[in-house]
């Protein structure tokens, strides 16, 4: 009898039929990072720039309500008294220089946060006009519905009202609890 020879080859794991897909990027995103990008930047120019950590925010907060005239009157005591100033706990130094940074940076922070504000105001504008044209379509399209040919406007609505996710009864204030002392009257 013949011998028989069988030879095993190794045959690499088969492609995947759909290569992995990028995800789009949109023009909004892209805008998104940019402005991301240039305020990263302009915050590097900040000196000493130190983001908030849970760890020294209460620390932070608690001095916040010491006026800047409390730091000025320490600032020519310590400059006055010798005594103060061999402590070496007070860096008039430092102190002139928080005072400058407060200055100049208080009308960019009031910038900032009314940008920060707009820029959701914007935002929730815009939502707002799409959502009031929707309401006013899934309005349109339920009296569409009303039609027994219109099957396909019919299936849209269920949909539309599962969506929007309201019951459609309005619920019923609670009326206001009696004024103590006052006896409800019946």
């Amino acid at each position: 009898m013949p011998k028989v020879v069988t030879t095993v080859t190794a045959q690499a794991a088969p492609d995947d039929p759909v290569p992995l897909q990028t995800p789009t990027v949109t023009h909004y995103e892209q805008v998104a990072a940019r402005l991301s990008s240039a305020i990263d930047d302009a915050l590097a120019l900040m000196p000493d720039f130190t983001q908030s950590h849970p760890l020294t925010k209460g620390f932070v907060q608690s001095q916040l309500s010491v006026s800047d005239a409390f730091i000025l009157s320490t600032i020519a005591a310590v400059e006055a008294n010798p005594e103060l100033q061999s402590v070496k706990k007070f860096d008039v130094t430092a102190a002139r220089d928080l005072l400058q940074l407060s200055d100049a940076f208080r009308p960019l922070v009031d910038k900032l946060n009314g940008a920060a504000k707009n820029v959701k105001f914007t935002i929730d504008r815009k939502r707002a006009e799409i959502v009031a044209d929707a309401l006013q379509t899934y309005e349109i399209a339920k009296g569409v519905a009303r039609d027994a040919e219109a099957t396909t406007a019919a299936e849209h609505v269920g949909n539309l009202r599962r969506d929007l996710g309201r019951s459609g009864k309005r619920k019923k204030k609670p009326a206001p609890a009696p004024a103590p002392g006052n006896p409800a009257v019946n």
